[in-house]
């Protein structure tokens, strides 16, 4: 074999590691840009659906009592959800979920003795909290196993240590306990978003 014929084989063998990265890398951002579209959409549509649905609590609790400071502390705080910027859709969610948080996490909305608390947990009842809050689980869950069936294809295309590092990564969003899993899906994509930028 002659000297040439060396060198074009060395050449394309350096050259192969950098395109197989260089695919890796594609790969990586049109999965953080794929789950990061699905995750906007979604919370996008859960956010106009909390709106409507605390649109409709508010006029149920100022019915109930709008001289009530209690109450007026949750109108006021349902305010300020809705003045979010509706183009920060994670804000918002969050917003709202600081608003009802009690019910959200609580298997019993009306383990307090408070009768504020008895009124607001009845009308986010009455008014589909329970729906909205299934509805939550329900796409979270989808959006789970979508983001998953990509990310095993990813993980395919890196290296041993970077597969290791997203797996351990992925295990903590299936974890019980700490943030909501929509809020660990949110984190996980953004952290996909600078794995190794």
């Amino acid at each position: 074999m002659s000297f040439q014929k060396y060198l074009g084989i060395l050449i394309l063998a350096l050259l192969a590691p950098s395109k197989i990265k260089a695919y890796g890398d594609q790969s990586h951002y049109r999965l953080f840009l794929q789950s990061d579209q699905a995750l906007q959409t979604i919370s996008s549509q859960l956010v106009t659906q909390a709106i409507e649905l605390v649109d409709y609590v508010v006029e149920d609790l100022l019915v109930v009592d709008s001289q009530n400071s209690v109450l007026l502390g949750y109108l006021d705080r349902f305010d300020a959800f809705t003045a979010v910027n509706a183009n920060y859709t994670e804000e918002k969610l969050n917003a709202f979920y600081d608003v009802v948080g009690d019910y959200l996490d609580s298997g019993d909305p009306l383990r307090t003795s408070s009768i504020e608390t008895q009124l607001v947990a009845l009308c986010l009842q009455r008014n589909g909290f329970d729906r909205w809050k299934r509805t939550v689980q329900t796409r979270t869950a989808q959006l789970q196993k979508l983001i998953y069936r990509k990310l095993k294809k990813h993980l395919e295309s890196i290296d041993k240590e970077d597969r290791l590092a997203v797996e351990r990564r992925w295990r903590r969003i299936l974890t019980r306990g700490g943030p909501r899993r929509l809020q660990k899906l949110r984190e996980f994509v953004k952290w996909l978003g600078n794995f190794r930028d």
